[in-house]
């Protein structure tokens, strides 16, 4: 296995090409910092998962401070649009599973916990399919195994739909009967694209997972962020020179003190909630919120229909708007 210090370097990628493609840091960044934020430690098995509830509300907490417009999360914050939510893209899913499978070292259960991650914001089959096999690509690239085309192949073909269906149906977020189509045939049809790719073949899908192998076996340099990640990997890219912010070389850091096993899972663990309303607060006012720390208000404003305010917190100044 690599340097697990190494490890960690597609995550700093992944925030830096962000920030550096954006100006400044995307909603795709916000995700992935909200899913480094609802990690926890089990206290019962040698993995690290999500905690649904704070990732919740940390979601519900976003759509007031977004740097960007994103409707397959937005989706799952009101009447669910069964459209959105087994048709449209999740520009986040693919950044959202680079820490799960960093602080993970068994790949089972970094199965289960990308699979419950992605079915939270899209129902979307290409995306479901191709989130499985780039998180068993970035496992067996971090712990340095041979024969990745091979055992890429193997994950797909042991991805039983009925066991799929069966383990995970109390987190897929509307009715299979709600799919545009018919769910068991395109299931497997995706499954076959995706072998396709995984041979070298045509297919007009899995877009990502072409730019990795791309990246991988014909050293190209990546197109998508997640191939760009994929590539500062196993190439001799110098990361750290190019860290513009030192709250995400801190959360780096801090995914891989999750995976040593440094952390306490009591110490991340939200007891009772306090989830007081921001905008009813005014100028100067000091208020405890249980995602946003000890937080003051520092200016407040009204815009044609619209309450600004900018918040201080332990990790920066927040600008919300409803």
């Amino acid at each position: 296995m690599m340097d697990d210090r190494k490890i960690i370097k597609p995550l700093l990628f992944a925030f830096n090409e962000d920030i550096r493609l954006n100006n400044r840091p995307s909603h795709i960044t916000d995700l992935m910092v909200l899913t480094i934020k609802s990690l926890i430690p089990s206290e019962n098995n040698v993995k690290v998962y999500i905690d649904y509830k704070r990732f919740s509300e940390e979601i519900k907490l976003w759509k007031y401070y977004k740097h960007g417009e994103n409707n397959s999360i937005l989706n799952i914050l009101g009447n669910k649009d069964s459209f959105i939510y087994w048709n449209e893209e999740d520009d986040t899913a693919y950044l959202r599973l680079i820490p799960i499978v960093l602080v993970n070292k068994e790949y089972t259960y970094v199965q289960e916990e990308i699979i419950k991650n992605l079915l939270f914001t899209t129902g979307n089959l290409e995306t479901l399919i191709e989130g499985i096999i780039l998180s068993k690509l970035l496992y067996l690239l971090i712990n340095e195994e041979k024969n990745i085309i091979e055992k890429l192949k193997e994950q797909l073909i042991n991805f039983s739909q009925v066991d799929f269906i069966e383990k995970y149906a109390d987190y897929i977020r509307l009715p299979l009967n709600t799919y545009p189509g018919n769910f068991t045939v395109a299931f497997e049809q995706y499954k076959i694209d995706a072998i396709n790719v995984l041979n070298f073949s045509h297919s007009k899908y899995f877009y990502t997972l072409k730019d990795c192998l791309g990246s991988i076996f014909n050293g190209k340099l990546g197109s998508t962020l997640f191939g760009k990640s994929i590539n500062s990997l196993i190439k001799d890219v110098d990361v750290e020179k190019y860290t513009k912010d030192d709250f995400y070389e801190e959360l780096c850091i801090y995914i891989y003190n999750l995976r040593k096993g440094r952390i306490n899972p009591e110490a991340l663990r939200i007891e009772k909630y306090c989830l007081p309303d921001v905008f009813q607060f005014n100028v100067g006012d000091e208020f405890y919120h249980s995602l946003l720390n000890y937080t003051k208000i520092i200016k407040k404003e009204y815009a044609k229909d619209k309450t600004i305010l900018l918040l201080s917190t332990k990790s920066g100044i927040y600008k919300f708007i409803n």
